[in-house]
């Protein structure tokens, strides 16, 4: 059974960018967005792997919307289309939205495959380690239930979880234990 495609949202101002972006990501689910505004509207109603978002954009800015997207869906991977370098505006970007790449316009058809690839696989390294930590998580509860219940044991009859075992897994008794 295959998985479905990963869904990406890209939002951009510019129909021809979300034209050639949609295009070059054929293989993946592409939802286009022409404005911050309307690709929150969408994200409230679908949920992305992967958000692409242009960083200057009529009314909302692409770093303020990734900030509001990333409430509406911590999960996804966010990347940034630039077409100017502004160090204030990257360190707001990785500091506050938490931006995974920044990739420059124009951009490399190979950069952006790279970099979509890269977060996808980013986001599922982190959702496999969020379900491993639960795991253990669920484990050390048992184990401590498991001490406690052994400790409680232990306080009422004294020497009870000791088990004294043969060689071939028997376990030998002795006279006491008799008693």
């Amino acid at each position: 059974m295959n998985a479905s495609p990963a869904k990406i949202l890209i939002v951009d101002d510019e129909p021809n960018v979300l034209k050639a972006l949609a295009r070059l990501l054929k293989g993946y689910d592409t939802v286009t967005a022409e404005s911050a505004e309307e690709a929150l509207s969408i994200a409230e109603q679908q949920m992305f792997d992967l958000v692409i978002s242009d960083y200057r954009m009529p009314g909302i800015n692409g770093i303020d919307f990734l900030i509001l997207f990333k409430r509406l869906q911590p999960d996804a991977v966010r990347v940034v289309l630039t077409g100017f370098a502004d160090l204030e505006g990257a360190q707001h970007a990785i500091n506050d939205a938490e931006v995974f790449r920044f990739i420059n316009k124009p951009w490399s058809n190979l950069e952006i495959a790279h970099v979509v690839e890269s977060g996808l696989a980013h986001k599922r390294m982190l959702l496999e380690n969020r379900v491993l930590a639960d795991q253990v998580r669920a484990q050390q509860k048992l184990l401590a239930e498991k001490d406690a219940l052994i400790r409680a044991l232990e306080a009422e009859e004294p020497g009870i979880t000791k088990v004294n075992w043969a060689a071939d897994g028997s376990i030998i008794l002795d006279d006491t234990d008799l008693e």
